[in-house]
């Protein structure tokens, strides 16, 4: 009997800036798993209805709405699927107990790598 490998990650990156976007795309090419990109709320969502992902990453400030807000309907709709706010000052109080997680803006690419790995 072969042992069953464990399920491929699917990472969802929203973000307002098609420019952060891009640099996301080119950082995390070799992560293991499906990568989708939404440069805002309304098209993360539409995605999420057509597969859902096992990592959401969201930026805080979308052109049709707020990233956490995002994050924290997420977690209330797919309580399986790991969040993190990707911004360069995090809400802290707003974090805690929600079950997202900080993503530095600023981190260098092997700690952002890192932590999508461990997320993932």
């Amino acid at each position: 009997m072969r042992a069953q490998s464990p399920p491929v990650p699917s990472f969802l990156f929203v973000d307002a800036d098609p420019r952060a976007l891009a640099a996301l795309r080119r950082l995390v090419r070799d992560l293991p798993g499906l990568k989708r990109f939404a440069l805002g709320a309304r098209e993360a969502v539409r995605l999420m209805r057509e597969a859902a992902p096992s990592v959401v990453v969201s930026g805080y400030g979308l052109p049709d709405g707020d990233g956490l807000f995002l994050l924290a309907c997420v977690r209330d709709r797919l309580p399986g699927t790991a969040c993190a706010l990707h911004t360069s000052q995090p809400p802290l109080r707003a974090l805690e107990g929600q079950g997202i997680t900080w993503m530095d803006r600023a981190a260098p690419p092997q700690q952002v790598l890192a932590l999508l790995a461990s997320l993932g």
